[in-house]
């Protein structure tokens, strides 16, 4: 029971802390005496008042912490407001002057949870949101060891007699002021010291509460399936994840299964028949391939789970698990365009945090079928040559790219094609960059992206008013089972009818996904190669919508999803893809002279270079494209995807002819000719916030890439001479 002396003496010590805040000499967080500062409870009352984890419940998000701690034996007064920590060094008491003017304290209506400009000019302020794990102990050494797990945590708050003196935060902090690689992330740890641990572990509680009621705090991961491929890029694939990866999951408490692979197609395999339900995301350590191989066994099973025909699917279904994708292959351009670098703690970093973007995944078809999902880049031509010709120089490791390039690029050849695409992307609504406008330069993708944001909300609304369509149509589909299943039986009969495959898929589905079906009956199910008509679309064209038609002799024919950047190439081949705006860029080289394929190379390869620039050189923004050759040959019913590392889907053809190329998708080899591809606004999740803007100053009268001012300013890069 509190008694009347203890209630006396704690509104004693409230209005005492009040006292010395109002009467303090700098208000920007600085105090004049090194008398203790807002202490909340004596060592008697501390463990009444916030002994434990309700006590720290008690607390809200909006309370306000201020107490005096210790760091490296300096004097510090820590701040803890909304999701912000903020600590700056105690000044000593200086001599007031008789004439000096005395400052005005600190308003209360500055101090804001966003205001991070009230808090001082020698103040550190870290975000919630930055924060990977709070560890107390009775020692520095015990408080730098991993959390432990929630049981012994629960058994530590349910003590009364906390004896914790030393409270350490280890953060992530972005080396923005770098001058080589400002998009690289590190681990950050800072160790407070206090001789009251009640005060101690009422900050501990008090920080791994807003840790998890932060925006991205709900989301980190608990349980993580990880792959880890040990003979893409540079075989390095284990001791990548054991020497950089695995301590910083352990630091975060994240409980990861790891499995090394052994063959080509294990992890497709694995995501397409074990149970997934105890883990909260899918991993992979290793490169380009690894990374397209699960994407596609995710996204197979999300078929698989919907009953959707794998070859001929009605739609294309969103994974419910998200990506975390590890660097350890010989170009990374997958990892390089989502945070800007390939930096393996960056990538960590980012798992660890929880913060996720959607991605935009391709679909690759041909007349037939459903072939497999793209991640990065689909080419033909002068980088399909280059895959097909290194399969057969494997054993000289990351090498052989290099080899096989040079040996392509002196070739010179050139490919007649026909390609025929939408020369605007079926949803008007969604904000365009034309490649045909020079008048402005484009926006890159960047975080906090505003194009990919407006994609992302547009998204969101189509799906619920397909779900609201689809509920306004459950009744409207049970006087029509009865009449399906007549016809279906009738179907059964003309297994060569077109209209067998539309049937087959719709009793393959539920009530939903069937209205969700019919509201899109404009795709086609006997699957012509023919503009408008062709397999891999997910969207319906719209009325007045022309297709444009493409022929000519060219050098190189890429789709790019995202910008395909690399260590070699910062801008990559299409520095003005976004990473989630449901488009792609179709950029198309022309057979030309030697000279000018060094010009190309050139752009890719600089900062400053654009190769929109280039007179032989066309680039078109799209949502889907279709590409066939302009004579077909004989073989062609034999052509699949073969060559690969890790192919999704194999078998014994013999190759193609030298007059035609392969096409080169997420570094594999794809020897269909005539190809269609389609992109898929957001389809997959995965842990990213999206690149920095590299702001070197650039040479006068270069175009350069423009961010928005309306963004926040964490997007822009510190990186100046």
């Amino acid at each position: 029971m509190v008694t009347l002396s203890q209630v006396f003496f704690f509104s004693l010590s409230i209005l005492f802390a009040c006292f010395e805040w109002m009467t303090q000499s700098d208000p920007k967080m600085t105090q004049s005496g090194s008398t203790e500062f807002a202490k909340t409870a004596t060592a008697g009352g501390a463990g009444d008042v916030y002994g434990g984890a309700a006590g720290a419940a008690a607390c809200s998000s909006s309370d306000v912490l201020l107490n005096n701690f210790q760091l490296k034996k300096k004097s510090y007064r820590v701040l803890l407001h909304g999701q912000h920590l903020v600590w700056e060094r105690m000044q000593r008491q200086s001599v007031k002057r008789p004439n000096e003017a005395q400052k005005v304290p600190l308003p209360e209506q500055q101090l804001t949870a966003g205001a991070e400009s009230s808090y001082g000019a020698h103040s550190h302020i870290l975000h919630m949101d930055d924060i990977i794990s709070i560890c107390a102990g009775n020692s520095k050494h015990e408080s730098l060891q991993p959390p432990p797990s929630n049981r012994d945590q629960q058994q530590a708050d349910g003590d009364t007699k906390p004896t914790a003196q030393f409270l350490t935060i280890n953060y992530a902090e972005r080396l923005s002021k770098s001058k080589t690689d400002c998009n690289r992330w590190q681990l950050r740890r800072i160790t407070f010291y206090n001789a009251d641990a009640y005060i101690v572990r009422q900050w501990q509680l008090q920080l791994q509460a807003r840790v998890a009621s932060s925006p991205t705090g709900g989301q980190r991961v608990q349980r993580l399936l990880v792959f880890i491929n040990p003979f893409g890029g540079r075989k390095a694939g284990a001791q990548t994840y054991e020497r950089f990866v695995r301590p910083l999951f352990q630091l975060a408490g994240i409980d990861a299964t790891c499995i090394t692979t052994q063959r080509a197609n294990q992890i497709r395999d694995i995501l397409l028949t074990h149970d997934l339900s105890c883990y909260e995301a899918v991993c992979c350590v290793g490169g380009d391939g690894t990374v397209a191989e699960v994407i596609n066994g995710l996204v197979f099973r999300r078929m698989r789970e919907l009953g959707l025909d794998e070859q001929r699917p009605a739609y294309i279904p969103r994974p419910t698990l998200p990506v975390a994708v590890i660097p350890a292959g010989s170009t990374d351009t997958i990892v390089y365009s989502m945070h800007g670098t390939a930096d393996v703690r960056t990538a960590a970093i980012h798992v660890v945090l929880g913060q996720k973007r959607g991605l935009d995944v391709c679909s690759v078809s041909n007349n037939r079928t459903l072939l497999r999902f793209c991640a990065s880049v689909l080419s033909y031509g002068y980088l399909g040559d280059v895959a097909a010709e290194s399969e057969q120089y494997r054993w000289m490791g990351t090498k052989r790219y290099e080899y096989s390039g040079i040996k392509a690029f002196f070739s010179n050849r050139g490919y007649d094609a026909e390609l025929q695409l939408l020369e605007e992307p079926t949803e008007p609504e969604t904000p365009q960059s034309p490649a045909s406008v020079y008048t402005e330069p484009p926006s890159v993708c960047y975080a906090n992206c505003q194009r990919c944001s407006i994609a992302s909300s547009l998204q969101e609304q189509r799906s619920t008013l397909f779900a609201a369509n689809a509920d306004e149509s459950r009744d409207e589909l049970q006087p029509q089972q009865a009449e399906q299943q007549k016809k279906l039986a009738e179907q059964q009969a003309q297994p060569n009818d077109d209209a067998t495959v539309a049937v087959n898929c719709e009793s393959q589905l539920n009530e939903i996904e069937t209205a969700l079906y019919r509201s899109q009956l404009l795709r086609p199910t006997s699957l012509p190669l023919q503009p408008g008509g062709s397999y891999g679309s997910n969207m319906s064209l719209p009325s007045g919508l022309q297709w444009k038609t493409i022929r000519g002799n060219f050098f190189l024919i890429c789709g790019a999803n995202i910008t395909c950047a690399c260590a070699r190439s910062p801008n990559g081949i299409s520095r003005y893809s976004h990473l989630g705006d449901g488009c792609l860029d179709l950029i198309l080289v022309r057979k030309t002279s030697f000279l000018n394929n060094v010009r190309f190379l050139l752009n890719t390869a600089g900062r400053a270079g654009d190769i929109r620039n280039l007179p032989f050189v066309e680039v078109y923004r799209t949502r889907k494209f279709i590409f066939r050759t302009l004579t077909t040959p004989a073989t062609e019913e034999n052509l699949s995807l073969a060559g690969s590392r890790q192919p999704i889907a194999q078998n014994g053809s013999d190759g193609v002819s030298s007059e035609y190329s392969s096409w080169n998708c997420d570094g594999e080899v794809v020897t269909d000719l005539d190809i269609t591809m389609s992109s898929h606004c957001q389809l997959i999740d995965v842990f990213m916030r999206g690149p920095h803007s590299y702001s070197k100053p650039q040479k006068p009268g270069v175009s350069v890439p423009t961010t928005p001012v309306s963004s926040s300013d964490n997007i822009y890069c510190c990186c100046k001479d």
